[in-house]
């Protein structure tokens, strides 16, 4: 299952919506705003989609679960104006065992992080120079 918001992403539900019932293994990753890019302090970050983000972001899940025999896969990516430590994107798997469930989850983040249908702005602390 896939999920593109504007709304603040809460990890336990995200976790109560995983199918786990089979699973011996679940595995989350919380992506968060960090205070400082590229060596400058940030306010936070502007997520804009461009494209097919809907439609990008299911073909990852498709590939997610044809390479690895998961329970499920959940993969939630926030859009708009965050704020620092506010959750980017949560990408929660599970698995009948942890070597599935951690490869899984660690290319699921790999991936968030090469979207190609998602436009990123850092949003730096006004009191610094451009």
């Amino acid at each position: 299952m896939i999920e593109i918001t504007d709304k603040a992403l809460d990890p336990r539900a995200v976790y109560d919506r995983l199918s786990h019932e089979a699973a011996g293994s679940v595995v989350v990753h919380i992506g968060v705003v960090k205070p400082v890019a590229q060596g400058r302090r940030t306010r936070g970050i502007r997520f804009a989609p461009k494209g097919d983000l809907a439609g990008e972001l299911r073909s990852m899940e498709a590939d997610l679960r044809s390479k690895w025999k998961l329970t499920d896969a959940l993969l939630f990516r926030r859009v708009g104006e965050l704020a620092v430590g506010d959750i980017i994107l949560i990408s929660a798997v599970s698995a009948p065992d942890r070597e599935a469930a951690f490869d899984a989850c660690r290319e699921a983040v790999e991936r968030f992080k090469r979207l190609e249908c998602m436009q990123k702005q850092e949003l730096y602390e006004e009191s610094e120079t451009h």
